[in-house]
């Protein structure tokens, strides 16, 4: 292999893994987490009434389907997703959507619960 052959094979992989880098530091948000949010909320929505269709129609309905929408689209990372199982506001929701009747009472707790975990989500950010 002739020297410039080589130095200009070292100057093109120098520039593609650069360019990979960039990409995966401050791109990948926007191509890959962005649009897959998006995904999972189109998909939360289309799927509701299949699996809330046991519950009457009332304001209470919509509002649980309100504060759904909201932790999905404010679920900031993966880390976050695979901690499913700890989550406080999802396993109170799943206890709320048992029954056909839900209360104001039972839409204020999750209100509650749901700016309690973003609070705690929050300061441990910070840290």
């Amino acid at each position: 292999m002739k020297k410039g052959c080589f130095i200009q094979a070292v100057v093109i992989v120098t520039v593609l893994v650069a360019a990979a880098i960039y990409i995966i530091q401050y791109k990948l948000d926007d191509w890959f987490i962005k649009p897959t949010k998006k995904f999972l909320v189109s998909e939360a929505i289309k799927n509701w009434d299949n699996e809330v269709k046991h519950i009457n129609e009332s304001v209470q309905k919509d509002s649980l389907r309100s504060l759904m929408i909201y932790y999905i689209e404010n679920v900031k990372s993966m880390e976050e997703v695979v901690n499913l199982d700890e989550e406080k506001f999802l396993k109170e929701f799943n206890l709320v959507i048992k029954d056909s009747l839900i209360t104001d009472e039972e839409i204020s707790k999750l209100t509650l619960l749901l700016k309690k975990e973003q609070n705690e989500k929050s300061k441990s950010n910070r840290n």
